[in-house]
């Protein structure tokens, strides 16, 4: 059951939010990320820079770098752009694209919980990763992008949320979105009263088990974090270090778009052969005249190749459905088609295979064909579902097996560690 607890520490300037708010960090590329913080430099963003963020002749050292991002959060806490808590408090987070809105409550959560498994995930990590984001927390001191959980969703935590956010929210902005030509809204109350807040951590004391949705880097580095504190500090469950900031959302709220794939060469073969490779385990049909294509079920993809789309049916005795993981549409993707039509083993280091997030829409598969890549295949999303049951099984899915739309933005809410 996760503890929740209030936190104390800084919430963005209602005035300022539009301005400082950043994007989702790792939704955009190193090269959008410099021309974006070189844009605008008084936004959160700057206080979060990696070295892959600079051209090879102009990069800093890792430990400039930091101290630069640790300076810039300090004129970003000085210059008014945020305000510090007077209380440990608990936040209502709303946001929403035009198509899709969800509302979660911001706190902390002991890192306990993720030491015993309540916590659960699916995807690994990179040690290197890790090793960066923890240097980052032990010199900048601060945690800002809410790790996302979700839950099984309840109608007494539902119930009260719709209570809580009846009055005016405390916060309110818009973030225009260039990168993914979105626009969110976002909506933040600040939940004081105790006795609310009291309601809140019993609701939540009936959950059993959380997962992981988004920021398992973070998660995984603030648990290596908390062990280095631990080991310089007493200990007693309570500190800072000891708790991650996430974002807990119902199931039933959270919005998956798929992860396609695309494919740098044809592998030496041709249009007429990969189709006929492709008939020995699924249906293949040429969509004549068809411009777009949305996969509309598990097991169903769409192939672009030479400017058509071709629609591709999995027989289902290629399913196993007792497995979680081989039966994911990524794996079936991987295993019966890059695999042994493209050579593609290696799904994380191949360079001829790369992915375009589905919030990119076919706009985003038009793009990739510009840029020389020769055949795309669209998925369909992996289901909330099939992410819990990889998870409850403590298995892990393939790299780039599910996007969440929209994002929780990072500089809104300021934890100190």
């Amino acid at each position: 059951m996760p503890r929740i607890k209030a936190f104390k520490g800084y919430l963005v300037n209602a005035t300022r939010a539009k301005q400082v708010v950043s994007p989702a960090y790792d939704s955009v590329s190193p090269e959008q990320r410099r021309q974006f913080a070189e844009s605008n430099p008084q936004n959160f963003l700057n206080t979060m820079r990696l070295l892959e963020d600079f051209p090879a002749d102009a990069r800093p050292t890792q430990a400039q770098l930091l101290l630069t991002n640790k300076a810039n959060l300090a004129k970003l806490l000085d210059d008014g752009s945020y305000e510090k808590l007077g209380q440990p408090c608990l936040f209502v987070y709303q946001l929403g694209n035009g198509r899709h809105v969800q509302t979660g409550v911001v706190c902390e959560v002991s890192i306990e919980e993720y030491e015993k498994g309540l916590v659960r995930k699916h995807e690994n990590t990179r040690s290197d990763k890790e090793d960066l984001l923890t240097h980052y927390q032990k010199v900048v001191g601060v945690s800002s992008s809410p790790i996302c959980l979700a839950y099984l969703q309840s109608d007494a935590i539902d119930d009260h949320v719709a209570q809580l956010i009846q009055k005016p929210a405390d916060l309110e902005f818009i973030s225009e979105d260039a990168f993914q030509q979105q626009v969110v809204k976002q909506k933040v109350w600040c939940i004081k009263d105790l006795v609310e807040q009291r309601k809140l951590l019993d609701l939540f004391s009936k959950i059993e088990i959380t997962y992981l949705t988004d920021g398992h880097h973070r998660a995984a580095s603030g648990h290596r974090y908390a062990k280095i504190m631990r080991e310089q500090y007493s200990n007693n469950g309570d500190e800072p270090y000891n708790q991650l900031l996430v974002a807990l959302f119902p199931d039933n709220q959270l919005n998956l778009l798929p992860f396609h794939r695309c494919v740098k060469d044809l592998n030496g073969l041709n249009e007429t052969q990969i189709v006929e490779a492709l008939g020995k385990c699924f249906a293949v049909k040429k969509l004549s005249g068809q411009t777009t294509f949305d996969a509309s079920k598990h097991g169903e993809f769409g192939m672009y190749i030479n400017n058509s789309w071709y629609l591709l049916n999995v027989a289902p005795e290629y399913i196993d459905q007792t497995d979680p993981v081989s039966s994911l549409d990524v794996t079936l993707l991987q295993n019966l088609i890059l695999d042994p039509i493209f050579g593609i083993k290696d799904m994380r280091g191949d360079a001829r295979l790369d992915y375009i997030a589905g919030v990119s829409g076919n706009e985003g598969i038009k793009q990739k064909c510009s840029e020389g890549w020769k055949v795309v295949f669209a998925c369909y999303a992996t289901s909330i579902a099939q992410l819990m049951d990889v998870a409850d099984a403590d298995l892990l899915m393939p790299p780039k097996s599910t996007y969440f739309d929209p994002k929780p933005r990072s500089g809104i809410f300021v934890q100190l560690k």
